[in-house]
């Protein structure tokens, strides 16, 4: 009976411990309804109707908020005839004005956006330059600043960048003036 008692309970156990560990990754799981929402638009009928594409996974559908300005970001895979490229579509609200950076990063790390019906390739500048100049030598932003600067130089792709930018947008950040829109242009080149 101990042993039959010991063999229900460990059953329970390893049950219960399966049962909270996938409630756990589903509470992670992407709210695919909200980002397909944000990802619909010109860029995605072009890459669609123009390059073949097919809808694939969503792989990111985040937001983030921090004093009055909030950040969602959005992506998916999408399979063309140019290859597979990341759809990725940015929504950045700040003191009531609403911005949407919509583009596509192929599998080496470039960037298109959309412009006059054609997909064209984004030729970048220096992110950590352009990062450096905007908060220039203030020491009262020297940690927002390190703190971006760190989200450049250790991530290497755009989405993640702006990723950690989402993450680590914070009350010193916002006490500097720089604005989000401004730091994802750097990050976009």
């Amino acid at each position: 009976m101990k042993n039959s008692l010991q063999t229900v309970f460990l059953k329970l156990s390893f049950l219960l411990a399966f049962c909270a560990s996938f409630t756990f990754s589903y509470a992670q799981g992407v709210d695919t309804a909200q980002a397909s929402l944000l990802l619909r638009g010109d860029l995605q009928n072009h890459l669609i109707s123009k390059l073949g594409g097919k809808l694939g996974e969503i792989k990111v559908s985040e937001r983030f908020t921090a004093g009055n300005s909030t950040i969602q970001i959005a992506s998916r895979q999408i399979p063309s005839r140019l290859g597979t490229v990341d759809q990725i579509t940015i929504k950045i609200t700040e003191a009531g004005k609403t911005q949407f950076f919509s583009l596509t990063q192929s599998s080496d790390g470039k960037l298109s956006e959309l412009r006059s019906g054609q997909l064209v390739a984004i030729s970048g500048g220096n992110p950590l330059n352009c990062v450096s100049q905007l908060f220039g030598a203030a020491s009262s932003c020297s940690a927002c600043k390190t703190k971006i600067l760190n989200c450049i130089s250790q991530n290497n792709t755009f989405l993640a960048r702006v990723r950690c930018l989402g993450r680590n947008f914070d009350g010193t950040c916002i006490s500097c003036g720089v604005s989000l829109v401004s730091i994802v242009s750097c990050l976009k080149g």
